[in-house]
């Protein structure tokens, strides 16, 4: 955290100075490294990665910020998923971030394993999970 908060950060302010809201983060754990992104000017999104700790980062995001939870793209490259570890890892976090403002976003998907009703079924999952919640 201590070179991100040197050597990165402080080059990334300018840019996002420049416009009205702004999200942060992409793949890499932002839990580490939140005092130092929590200052990003206008900050509405922050993405939460499968490498995350969840419960701290639901702990720091609150309803303040939109909690945008990436769930591992592993589940979808294979032949046949596997719908309980799916269910069961979404609910996991669900629960987690049950008082959270949450978008679930599905992706860096380089393979679904030839098998596009893969990315049907998942979505269908995740819809019954979020709204048993």
């Amino acid at each position: 955290p201590e070179m991100f908060a040197e050597f990165i950060f402080p080059y990334q302010l300018p840019i996002l100075e420049r416009f009205g809201l702004n999200c942060y983060g992409c793949c890499e754990p932002l839990d580490k490294r939140w005092r130092v992104v929590k200052n990003a000017p206008r900050l509405r999104r922050v993405s939460v990665s499968p490498w995350a700790n969840l419960a701290d980062l639901a702990d720091k995001l609150g309803e303040q910020y939109i909690y945008s939870m990436k769930p591992h793209p592993g589940d979808l490259a294979v032949p046949s998923l596997n719908e309980e570890r799916i269910r069961s890892e979404l609910r996991r976090a669900l629960q987690i971030t049950r008082n959270c403002r949450v978008e679930i976003i599905m992706k860096d998907n380089h393979t679904i394993a030839n098998n596009p009703q893969n990315v049907i079924r998942w979505c269908q999952i995740a819809r019954e999970e979020a709204e048993a919640i």
